[in-house]
């Protein structure tokens, strides 16, 4: 024990917390001491008890992007060695949930990947959890004021610009006529940033498109159907959808239900059921990112936090899927 505290430069105190599994030691500490004791052959190389535990906080429900996130998390984490991965899934769209679960998982975790909800107590309780030497990424939507190690996704204002330019494009030369706008919430930045980049679009090279208000699925399959079939009864002369969130199912079985299926219709993510819609027509194009090489990226980034060393993560590119260009199902 002394030798491991002497490798390790940490007190003997430190070193019985940390091979006993006590707490009061940071996630840093507790990996030097962990790697000081495998270098004196204390410890085999693959012994479990030094691996580090990343817990994944992803909302609840019915989000087939954020399934595959968490499918993506647990089987990459199988190629990583002394990573010890869980995805914990916590009530969606609560701050207050989201921000109890970040303290939480600061207390039993060596590393944080979180959706971030844009709330002060979510914040703060990165922030809480960052000072107890826990590092943290944002994944899909941030929350840039939190000490983060980085935000880990797509540039969500040129997802939303890049929809934008997709359904001018779909509805031909100089477009008229009135498109409507969905979102999961406005609660998560990066809903906020598609917004206001498809706006951008449309306001700068297509000023005869009339963008409506936003309105808010909530994620929820239900809610986005009676919007979308109460959306087309108010306006008959809808020629575009946007939609920036999640729940794309309900608006598509409502336009089918409508038999709506002529308007320009663009959403996100590249999923089993959004390839159907796909193939069917009653969606136009999906923005896909990808889930796999998102979660790598985490991977790296809070590997590289646990050794004391900074990972630049690599941009995700974003990919606009048609019916042509349809990734194997």
């Amino acid at each position: 024990m002394n030798d491991i505290a002497q490798a390790a430069q940490v007190s003997l105190a430190t070193v019985d917390r940390v091979m006993n599994r006590r707490s009061g030691v940071s996630a840093r500490t507790s990996m030097q001491v962990m790697a000081a004791a495998r270098a004196l052959g204390y410890l085999p190389e693959d012994n479990t008890a030094s691996s580090a535990k990343i817990l994944f906080l992803l909302p609840q429900g019915t989000n087939a992007y954020i399934a595959e996130l968490a499918r993506q998390a647990q089987n990459h984490a199988k190629t990583v060695p002394f990573f010890d991965v869980e995805v914990v899934r916590i009530r969606a769209l609560d701050p207050h949930a989201l921000a109890e679960a970040i303290s939480q998982a600061g207390a039993s975790s060596h590393g944080i990947a979180v959706v971030a909800l844009n709330h002060p107590a979510v914040r703060e309780a990165i922030r809480g959890v960052v000072n107890d030497g826990v590092p943290v990424v944002t994944l899909a939507s941030d929350s840039p004021d939190a000490p983060r190690r980085a935000f880990i996704g797509i540039d969500n204002g040129q997802a939303g610009r890049l929809a934008g330019y997709t359904v001018g494009r779909f509805l031909g030369q100089k477009p008229k006529g009135k498109v409507a706008l969905f979102a999961g919430t406005i609660a998560y930045r990066g809903h906020q940033e598609r917004e206001m980049g498809f706006r951008q679009v449309l306001a700068e090279d297509y000023p005869g498109l009339e963008v409506l208000e936003l309105r808010e699925s909530r994620e929820d399959r239900k809610k986005a159907f009676k919007l979308t079939g109460d959306l087309l009864k108010a306006h008959g002369d809808l020629v575009g959808l946007y939609n920036a969130g999640g729940a794309t199912v309900g608006i598509a079985a409502a336009l089918e239900d409508a038999k709506r299926q002529r308007l320009v219709f663009v959403a996100h993510e590249a999923t089993e059921e959004n390839k159907a819609y796909l193939l069917s027509g009653t969606l136009d194009a999906v923005i896909d990112q990808n889930a796999r090489a998102q979660v790598t990226e985490i991977l790296k980034t809070l590997g590289a936090a646990l050794e004391g060393k900074d990972h630049q993560p690599e941009p995700l590119q974003l990919q606009l899927i048609v019916r042509e260009n349809l990734p194997p199902l």
